[in-house]
């Protein structure tokens, strides 16, 4: 095995395990998503991932993701926030004013 092939597989190995991690993180995104908004009797509607980067954090480098949430308050309304994460965690989340029934 010769040193350029050597670079060829780690950089493969290393783009899914990049690839396998941004799975993850988008997994337990839905999950937290879905929980926030039963807490807060909201219908969640979906997640959308609008940007992806690699970001430092308290000296951490990880992927800082921002999602569009897309939640309803009474079922026949829709709203739009976004949440932000820093690897598997949530760090910011925004949701506009919206009506109580």
């Amino acid at each position: 095995m010769t040193l350029g092939s050597l670079v060829i597989l780690l950089s493969i190995a290393l783009v899914a395990f990049q690839f396998w991690r941004l799975r993850g993180i988008g997994e337990f995104s839905i999950q937290y998503a879905n929980q926030y908004c039963a807490n807060q009797n909201l219908q969640f509607l979906s997640l959308a991932r609008r940007s992806t980067r690699i970001s430092a954090q308290k000296g951490k480098l990880d992927w800082k993701i921002v999602y569009q949430l897309e939640f309803s308050s009474s079922g026949s309304d829709a709203y739009i926030g976004t949440m932000t994460c820093f690897g598997h965690a949530v760090i910011e989340m925004y949701l506009p004013a919206y009506k109580i029934d």
